[in-house]
C-alpha cells in the first residue's frame, strides 16, 4: 500500500540554467573562459581536498559557500550528509576540487558502518585535509581524527561557528590545544554561513596545493547526477518538516526523471522510504498534509537547481528496519564493501 502526492509547478522564470539528467551541472563563469580558449595557465595548482569532520560541524555550509550555490543539503539536524559529494572550485590561478564527506562518529548501525566508510575512502589520495570543528567537544574532535587513519595527509584545522564566539580571546587558547595533537599545519577561524575568513582560507588552499592540471573541465561544479540531487532535495525538506527519530530513518529514490512531452514539464516520480507504520503516517500527516508541505518545498529547491518547471511525484513505501539490513542498504544504493 501506498501514499501518493503530486506536486507540479505554478511559476517559474524561463531561464534554463541545465539540461535535464546532465551529469555534470555547468558554472556560467567558467564556462565563458572556456569558449574563449583560456588555456591553463604556467603556475596552475590544483589538488583534492576532503571537508572532514564531526557531524554538524558546518562541512556542506562550507561547500555551498566556496562554490556560491547549493550543493549540498543543509539542515541543523547532524548526520545530514550520507554520501561523499564532489564539488569543483575553478580560478585561473587554479582549481580545487573538494570532498564533502560525512560526519565523523562511531556507527551504531550498518549505514552508520557504511558513513564512516564513505568518509574515510573519500580522504585516500586527497592532497590536504580540512578538519572542521565547532570547537565544543575537543574530546570528540580528537576521536573523529583518529577514525581516519590518514597518516602522511597535511591537515588544515578550521574552527568554524565563529560568529556564535562573543569572546575573540579564546581562539587561541584554543588553537594551542588542537596543536598540541601535531596533526594541523594551519589553523582558520571561519564562519562558513557569513562568509567570514573564507577567502583567505581558499587563497592558503591554492598556496599549499602543487602545481598540476585541471582535474575537470572549466564550468564544472560537479560529478554528482540529477537524480541524486533531487532525492537530496527531497530527504532535506523530510528533516525540515519532520523531527527526533523519524528523519533518520528515511531514505529518498527518483524512480523517473524524465520530461513530459505534452506539459513540457520535468516529470519527477520518487520514492520517500521508512522503516515503520507509524513513522509512514507521520511523513503522510493528517489528509496528506504533510507529505505535500515536503512536496511543494521540495520542487522549490528542484526548480531551483534545475531551471525549469518541475511535476513532482511523491510515494511514500516501509522498508522494515533498512538501516540494519544489507540487502535494503544495497537496494538503496548504500553498498558496503
Amino acid at each position: 500500500m501506498e501514499h501518493r502526492l503530486q506536486v507540479e509547478a505554478h511559476s517559474l522564470s524561463d531561464k534554463k540554467t541545465s539540461k535535464p539528467n546532465a551529469q555534470i551541472p555547468f558554472d556560467a563563469e567558467n564556462l565563458l573562459a572556456e569558449i574563449k580558449g583560456e588555456a591553463t595557465p604556467p603556475g596552475h595548482r590544483s589538488g583534492f581536498v576532503a571537508i572532514v569532520g564531526r557531524p554538524n560541524a558546518g562541512k556542506s555550509t562550507l561547500l555551498n559557500r566556496i562554490l556560491k550555490q547549493k550543493l549540498a543539503i543543509i539542515t541543523h539536524k547532524p548526520g545530514t550528509t550520507r554520501r561523499r559529494l564532489l564539488g569543483v572550485y575553478t580560478r585561473p590561478k587554479g582549481q580545487i576540487v573538494f570532498l564533502d564527506t560525512p560526519g565523523l562518529e562511531r556507527p551504531e548501525s550498518k549505514l552508520g558502518r557504511f558513513l564512516l566508510e564513505e568518509a574515510k575512502a573519500s580522504v585516500a589520495g586527497v592532497d590536504l585535509i580540512l578538519f572542521m570543528t565547532d570547537g565544543f567537544n575537543e574530546g570528540a574532535d580528537l576521536q573523529a581524527v583518529e577514525l581516519l587513519e590518514s597518516a602522511g595527509i597535511p591537515f588544515f584545522f578550521v574552527l568554524n561557528k565563529v560568529d556564535l564566539l562573543k569572546d575573540k580571546r579564546k581562539l587561541l587558547p584554543m588553537f594551542e590545544r588542537y596543536s598540541k595533537l601535531g596533526q594541523f599545519e594551519e589553523f582558520f577561524p571561519i564562519s562558513a554561513l557569513k562568509g567570514q575568513n573564507v577567502d583567505n582560507l581558499l587563497k592558503h588552499l591554492f598556496e599549499r596545493l602543487p602545481e598540476g592540471p585541471r582535474y575537470y573541465p572549466p564550468g564544472s561544479v560537479t560529478d554528482v547526477s540529477e537524480e541524486s540531487l533531487v532525492a537530496e532535495f527531497v530527504r532535506e525538506q523530510v528533516y525540515h518538516q519532520l523531527h527526533r527519530e523519524v528523519p533518520y530513518a528515511v531514505a529518498v529514490q527518483v524512480l523517473e526523471m524524465a520530461r513530459d512531452e505534452k506539459t513540457g514539464f520535468m516529470h519527477i516520480e520518487a520514492d520517500i522510504y521508512v522503516e515503520r507504520k507509524s513513522q509512514r503516517g507521520i511523513v503522510i500527516g493528517k489528509g496528506g498534509d504533510r507529505l505535500k508541505k515536503i512536496g511543494q518545498a521540495a520542487r522549490e529547491e528542484i526548480q531551483n537547481r534545475l531551471g525549469e518547471k518541475v511535476f513532482l511525484g511523491l510515494h511514500v513505501r516501509i522498508k522494515p528496519n533498512w538501516r540494519q539490513r544489507d540487502s535494503a542498504l544495497h537496494d538503496l544504493g548504500f553498498k558496503l564493501e
